[in-house]
């Protein structure tokens, strides 16, 4: 495609760019890391508990998932199983004379079904970035390589595997003790394996190259909140050329960060996107989009939490190239028993709204709406620290408006929590 030299071109040039500020700052730069986000990160690695020599290591365990299910593949068929994913983690740092900090995340995890052999699989997850620390600057570089089987939408059933590769780099300038500014580029590739869904091969229909070029400004409000607006562009190239759902997107966004250690805690952000497909004709989207979670303790024993997202997601309809996935969700946790035991309520409501009111060989009588209810609640105990293992059981209802697709499941698994 004729973009992909551009993106190319593009993302050697950010890096040359980073680089050569890089080199420019080096020999006068102090030895400490004063920018908000070099100091997060040298408080996580020294509170890493594990030394290996020049390595930190902190170590988890990965269990969710181990129980019932009613039905695996949300299917109107229902097939019920038992399964779980389970796992080792690791988050390793490794520093080199206090300017240059690695930090890897790994995590191989196994995926059990009990009767659907064709769903046992191992997933990894590899998160690898370098940041280089500086009085006023935080330069950072980095890549994932996660190749998983897993429910990658709320419009796939099946769990197709899919790999994902990404590189990013980005530049942090601390301009003041409050003020702050990013600027970084992204570029992912997903790959999934060739499948058919309801006779569209997701191979054909999804592989894609994704590039996001940002820049976010931070203001400090307090000790435990920090307020940022955000702009981002994207470019998206499907890998078959048969494929017409090349697009773009611009957004801005405005929003608040909270301290993990305060009574507030999480992130709000919400913002405007324009996203449209390049070939003409096709619908575009403009309008509100979100990424918000956030949780308050309002007594010693009582937090209540809630979440609400809304975003253009890549469809495998033919005829809609897009949809927009709503979600919002309530929750509260009550602690007993000198907040040895958790009780956890959770409910939340979605929406996908398609943007065409027919597909290109067989016409709907209206525009396509999918939308789901999910309610459940959980019993935890705290092992250790902020290490809980709980059970969770609930239920999930999706309807939708065409072809009589509504499926239902019921849900009990085994968790466990490193956010007691």
């Amino acid at each position: 495609m004729e973009s992909r030299p551009l993106i190319t071109g593009c993302f050697l040039g950010c890096t040359a760019a980073a680089l050569a500020v890089w080199f420019a700052i080096l020999a006068a730069a102090p030895l400490s890391a004063s920018t908000w986000k070099g100091r997060e990160l040298r408080q996580k690695y020294r509170e890493a508990p594990l030394k290996l020599g020049p390595f930190r290591i902190q170590p988890a365990f990965m269990l969710s998932n181990a129980g019932y299910d009613s039905n695996v593949y949300y299917r109107p068929e229902a097939v019920a199983d038992y399964w779980l994913t389970a796992g080792p983690a690791f988050d390793i740092y490794l520093p080199v004379k206090k300017k240059f900090l690695v930090h890897v995340f790994e995590s191989p995890q196994y995926v059990y079904f009990f009767k659907t052999k064709s769903e046992r699989t191992w997933n990894n997850y590899l998160n690898a970035d370098a940041n280089f620390l500086f009085n006023r600057f935080l330069v950072s570089a980095g890549g994932a390589l996660n190749d998983a089987r897993e429910r990658w939408s709320s419009e796939i059933d099946y769990r197709p595997r899919r790999k994902e590769e990404a590189w990013f780099g980005s530049l942090l300038w601390q301009a003041s003790g409050k003020t702050s500014l990013t600027v970084g580029l992204r570029r992912v590739r997903y790959s999934y394996e060739s499948i058919l869904f309801e006779d569209i091969d997701l191979q054909e229909r999804l592989d894609r190259e994704e590039v996001y070029a940002g820049a976010t400004v931070f203001y400090q409000a307090g000790s435990r909140m920090r307020i940022f607006l955000e702009g981002e562009y994207g470019v998206f190239d499907f890998k078959n050329p048969a494929n017409p759902g090349d697009s773009w997107s611009r957004a801005a966004f405005a929003g608040v960060e909270f301290s993990p250690f305060g009574r507030v805690r999480g992130r709000i952000r919400l913002g405007f996107k324009e996203f449209d497909i390049r070939e003409a004709g096709r619908p575009g989207f403009r309008g509100i989009v979100g990424d918000s979670s956030v949780s308050i303790r309002l007594l010693k024993a009582f937090s209540v939490r809630g979440s609400y997202r809304r975003d253009v997601r890549f469809s495998v309809w033919s005829g809609n190239f897009f949809y927009i996935e709503d979600w919002a969700g309530l929750g509260s946790s009550l602690y007993l028993l000198r907040r040895k035991i958790r009780l956890d309520f959770d409910y939340g409501q979605g929406l996908n709204s398609y943007p065409s009111a027919s597909l290109d060989e067989n016409p709907w009588p209206g525009r396509r709406k999918d939308r789901f209810l999910v309610r459940s609640a959980g019993l935890y105990f705290r092992l250790k620290g902020d290490v809980g293992l709980g059970l969770t059981a609930g239920m999930f209802r999706r309807t939708i408006n065409i072809y009589g697709w509504d499926t239902e499941r019921k849900f009990a698994s085994l968790n466990l929590t490193y956010e007691f």
